[in-house]
């Protein structure tokens, strides 16, 4: 099954959530169910995750996954699944590659209409 993650905005910053079973930062995503659109599992993940809704606003096929550039927006669900932190730059503790963060991050951030900071 394909996977999708997402990276979200707000002003500057982006979110990440920390997932005890990696012990380390990562952005909402997960498994694709069937017959769902990576935009939909996206944002499935992030109310889920991290009880945020967020709005879409680009999406990249990466070849091993999916990611979206996101908006933040409301907080949805208090009783998320994990704890959320926004970002100005990576955590060191990242439950994956922080090579594929130092490359998707400033696109994300360009799609989601903020500047190269």
């Amino acid at each position: 099954m394909p996977t999708a993650y997402g990276v979200a905005f707000s002003g500057p910053r982006f979110l990440m959530v920390f997932n005890t079973k990696r012990n380390g930062w990562e952005m909402p995503g997960g498994t694709m169910e069937e017959g769902e659109s990576a935009e939909e599992a996206v944002k499935r993940e992030f109310l889920e995750e991290a009880g945020y809704d967020i709005e879409v606003m680009e999406t990249r096929d990466l070849g091993h996954c999916f990611v979206c550039s996101c908006l933040l927006r409301n907080l949805k669900n208090e009783q998320a699944e994990m704890v959320s932190e926004l970002f100005s730059e990576l955590p060191e503790k990242l439950a994956f590659e922080r090579s594929e963060y130092e490359r998707v991050i400033p696109w994300a951030r360009l799609a989601a209409g903020f500047s190269k900071q």
